[in-house]
């Protein structure tokens, strides 16, 4: 489900950096990743959910949009261990700023607060540097 429209962008939002015409596909996709991190399905759309898919459509996009969906994003991931095809990675960005991702998709900080502080994500979700 898409949670938020392109005018809840504009007016409510004042975002300017999505274009319109890549709105509905990078807005679709804040929308999963925000199913993706609460512990529970979304029954009510509040002004919070809405902010924290904002959040995460800005991130997606600034991180490149399609790319960051598929994995291919700016923030990449640097392997701390490798055995074969299995490797283990802490995510980071080209500025050493460590930054939240599920599997290599971008997950905006501030979408990540937003859910914690409206306590729609258990602590087995998160941890410091990954979601």
């Amino acid at each position: 489900m898409k949670y938020i429209s392109y005018d809840y962008y504009i007016t409510r939002y004042c975002g300017s950096m999505i274009p319109e015409e890549e709105f509905a596909y990078v807005a679709s996709a804040a929308s999963t990743v925000v199913d993706l991190l609460v512990s529970a399905p979304i029954s009510v759309i509040t002004d919070k959910i809405r902010l924290a898919v904002a959040y995460e459509a800005e991130t997606l996009f600034a991180q490149g949009g399609i790319d960051a969906v598929s994995g291919l994003a700016a923030v990449t991931s640097g392997i701390d261990e490798k055995l074969g095809d299995y490797s283990i990675g802490t995510p980071y960005v080209s500025n050493q700023k460590r930054c939240f991702s599920i599997g290599g998709v971008p997950v905006s900080g501030m979408t990540v607060a937003i859910l914690k502080n409206e306590g729609l994500m258990s602590r087995c979700i998160y941890t410091e540097d990954t979601v």
